[in-house]
């Protein structure tokens, strides 16, 4: 959503500056000209580089660089080289992280567990949340997902007594960085029977769960099988604090055998035993209450005792139908079992699955633990039998989407810049020099955010593409500037070095210009903004050295080929002329 703001105020911003200079600027150029001015001492903020206290050095570069041009085209491509190799140290975090106030909760009890008992171990949970210096205010829903707080938070929970989530707020971002990550090592000890997350809020496409392994077969007892052994290499993994698996085989249920025979004598049918066991631990909807403009049901249920335990079941007495005494109980009819069964069995594709999910320590990357994962699962040495398959999702499957949405669209622009760029030079050989430089910003790109220390992610690469447009506009000037000097283009001593002087200027300003506006991002250390902001700096930045200095040298580097190949081809038409003259050269040739 983000990334469409910024690409369109990118344009609308763009066109707006074409429109100004063209009128506006022009206009107040005029107004404010000063001829005097001309005869004033020269500074390096109206004449650029020669005129600094960096001219002499920054002169004698450039007549180097006439003389050998390929130390300038090394030195050019030195500092990218350095930010592909940096980038591939980085610590992978591709959605951004988010500052906030707030954090939120999850406590999932064994699926036995009672609503009231759920609501107990919330209450503990709040007296140890405000036990936190910086918590402000508990919020807990029980029974069913809490309301979205914040954009990508996934909430499909209902209907679960045993379930209860809620959010946190806190006085500052700071303080909730402060207490996560010692909060999730208390609350899995003082809750070692459930599930309790504490979870950041972050960027990114909402998922269940940072890692998301999908195991894909048409048995079930193999894929329970294959997520136990997998769930036990997860929890070994690092920064993993909970795992979970969907597909639940251990649910308990309890079963009536009951005889036909012997109901039948009972006076009961089996279809009315089902429905009135049913009554009693379901309940039944026997009205309605108007709650304001709400109309909410009320469900009546057979009292907790009768609900306690296996035994209570097997002795609840049975009414016999048109009489008010009490005939046998359920025990009677049958024997009363308890026995695991499975409780969900999710599909995708039309395929069986067993999604296996994992949640990390706060604050932890997701791309670490699976490296890790996977590195124990092939020590492991475990082998999926035939017709199984185990698929990556959660994180890293959306990253993927996002790489994949986000360069789909790199073809056609890169089509419509190879297009402008060469009718803007009427070659392709110095729209060449362009597109070299537009590939080497994107290593400077990378360099800056590695010198900030940042993690490369998803704002970090649209940073680096962003920045190519703007990187290469101090290469065009520098190479439309050398193309029409006619001095430079005969490469006569001094005349390349006084233009690329003459062109320092508008480069150097606009260079910094551009990293002004973003140094309200850097001063700030918003973790959000701070990759894009320090790519883009990076970029800008090396984007200036690209231009003073690899764009001249491949400039003269080329020019000198061109005057070559032109000496060679004259060379070759002399001696043809001079063949023709001759007739035995002639014959031979």
């Amino acid at each position: 959503e983000f990334i469409s703001m910024i690409g369109i105020s990118v344009i609308f911003a763009i066109t707006a500056s074409l429109v100004l200079a063209l009128t506006v600027v022009s206009a107040f150029a005029a107004w404010f000209d000063d001829p005097d001015l001309a005869h004033a001492p020269r500074r390096f903020w109206r004449h650029g580089l020669g005129a600094g206290p960096f001219g002499p050095v920054y002169r004698r570069l450039l007549d180097a660089i006439s003389q050998r041009p390929w130390t300038g085209l090394v030195a050019g491509i030195v500092l990218p080289v350095a930010g592909f190799f940096a980038a591939s140290t980085l610590p992978v975090q591709f959605f951004p992280p988010t500052d906030r106030d707030m954090f939120q909760m999850e406590l999932e009890l064994p699926s036995t567990a009672s609503l009231a008992e759920t609501r107990r171990q919330t209450e503990r949970a709040r007296d140890l949340l405000m036990s936190y210096e910086g918590v402000e205010q508990v919020s807990w829903v029980i029974g069913e997902s809490a309301p979205r707080t914040y954009y990508n938070v996934v909430g499909n929970r209902s209907d679960a007594p045993n379930y209860a989530a809620g959010f946190v707020r806190t006085s500052s971002a700071e303080a909730t960085a402060r207490i996560l990550p010692d909060l999730q090592r208390r609350v899995m000890q003082d809750f070692p029977d459930a599930r309790f997350l504490t979870l950041p809020f972050e960027q990114g496409p909402p998922i269940p769960a940072p890692i998301e392994l999908i195991l894909v077969g048409p048995e079930l007892s193999e894929l329970d099988r294959l997520g136990h052994e997998i769930r036990g290499l997860l929890a070994t993994t690092p920064t993993v604090t909970h795992t979970l698996a969907l597909l639940q085989r251990g649910e308990p249920v309890a079963r009536v055998m009951a005889d036909e025979a012997s109901a039948e004598l009972a006076g009961v049918r089996l279809a009315d035993l089902a429905n009135r066991l049913r009554g009693d631990f379901d309940g039944v909807i026997g009205g309605s209450v108007l709650e304001g403009t709400e109309e909410l049901p009320v469900r009546v249920i057979a009292q907790d005792h009768r609900r306690a335990s296996l035994a209570s079941v097997s002795g609840s007495p049975l009414a016999s139908p048109g009489a008010d005494i009490l005939a046998s109980p359920v025990a009677a009819l049958g024997d009363v079992t308890l026995s695991p069964q499975v409780a969900t069995i999710p599909h995708e594709d039309g395929m069986r699955v067993n999604t296996i999910y994992a949640y990390l320590d706060p604050f932890t990357l997701p791309a670490p633990a699976l490296e890790h994962f996977f590195s124990a699962l092939d020590a492991a040495q475990i082998d999926l039998p035939p017709g199984y398959e185990l698929r990556i999702a959660g994180e890293a499957a959306e990253r993927g989407n996002a790489m994949a949405d986000l360069f789909g669209t790199a073809l056609p622009l890169l089509v419509l810049m190879i297009g402008s760029v060469v009718l803007a030079f009427n070659a392709f050989r110095y729209a060449g020099i362009i597109f070299v430089v537009a590939f080497l910003s994107v290593g400077l790109a990378l360099f800056g955010v590695w010198l900030f220390g940042t993690p490369m992610g998803f704002n970090a690469i649209v940073g680096s593409m962003g920045l190519v447009g703007l990187s290469i506009n101090g290469s065009i000037v520098v190479l439309s500037a050398l193309r029409h000097d006619a001095a430079a283009t005969a490469l006569e001593p001094g005349s390349v070095t006084r233009v690329v002087m003459d062109a320092s200027r508008h480069i150097l300003s606009t260079t910094l210009t551009t990293i002004g506006g973003f140094l309200p991002l850097l001063i700030s250390g918003d973790s959000f903004w701070l990759p894009f902001a320090s790519a883009m700096v990076g970029g800008v930045a090396g984007s200036a050295i690209l231009a003073l200095v690899f764009a001249p040298s491949a400039f003269v580097f080329l020019t000198r080929l061109s005057h070559k190949r032109r000496k060679l081809a004259d060379g070759l038409r002399r001696a043809a002329g001079k063949a023709k003259g001759l007739p035995g050269l002639a014959e031979q040739a």
